[in-house]
């Protein structure tokens, strides 16, 4: 992985309201799988008794810390969950789930749309009758249509929060580079330390406009039921505008569609 596990998941701590939101989804599903289950904070969060979660994941450091958070949980809850290494694009579990999760932006970590189809062929394949798919992504429809790359400067970090790892304080620096036409943008974030070394990450994310978004769903057999923009209800100032905007999704399979 070209960024660090614990520094990665020192800063990506989820977005505010997802946790809530996927318990909801699961609320009354007896199985759950988690496509790139990261560092286990979701997967973690929606561990119950009475439930069977898998976690799948592809790097090896951040299942290392998923198992780590896995292992803490209490005997009851850790008892049903369990951890794949292997890529969500054709990852093979031999069972379905009631539920099938790609929280926190990871499918925009699809870089082609032929591993984007390949994915969601993969969560039909993994999905029960009657089950659901849920998974948010951020909104960049109207970010495609009205910046110009020039708008996204990339020659210089922007100091973005101080996080630490490991006990260590680190000042955290961002800079990204966004080629339009592939609808893609590489995030790469600087964290720097009190002693001046320094360790950088980068995300690499293709994102989608939401009638993109919509096709591949069709195409996997995929019937949308819900799309919303923000986690929980927003505050009434918060109605009309498009700051952090995200697709949040909720699908079932198309019977009558295959």
């Amino acid at each position: 992985m070209p960024y660090p596990a614990r520094f990665y998941a020192a800063l990506h701590r989820g977005t505010p309201g997802d946790q809530p939101h996927y318990q909801r989804l699961c609320d009354t599903a007896t199985s759950v799988l988690e496509l790139g289950c990261g560092y286990g904070r979701m997967l973690t969060a929606l561990a119950a008794a009475d439930r069977t979660i898998v976690g799948v994941e592809y790097e090896p450091d951040l299942l290392a810390m998923a198992e780590a958070a896995v292992d803490r949980l209490p005997p009851p809850l850790r008892a049903g969950v369990s951890l794949v290494q292997g890529d969500m694009r054709d990852v093979s579990l031999d069972r379905v789930f009631d539920r099938v999760l790609l929280p926190f932006g990871g499918l925009y970590c699809l870089l082609s749309d032929a591993d984007l189809d390949a994915t969601l062929a993969n969560v039909v394949r993994h999905l029960a009758p009657g089950g659901r798919v849920g998974l948010d992504v951020y909104r960049a429809d109207a970010f495609h249509a009205e910046a110009e790359p020039d708008d996204v400067p990339d020659d210089a970090h922007t100091p973005l929060t101080r996080v630490e790892v490991d006990g260590q304080p680190f000042e955290v620096l961002e800079r990204s580079h966004w080629d339009k036409p592939a609808q893609r943008i590489d995030a790469s974030y600087l964290y720097v330390g009190e002693d001046g070394a320094s360790v950088e990450g980068t995300i690499a994310q293709r994102y989608l406009l939401e009638p993109q978004l919509r096709a591949a769903f069709g195409r996997a057999g995929l019937a949308i039921v819900d799309i919303r923009d923000r986690f929980g209800d927003p505050a009434p100032d918060e109605r009309d505008g498009d700051d952090d905007a995200m697709m949040i999704v909720e699908a079932r399979r198309d019977e009558v569609g295959g």
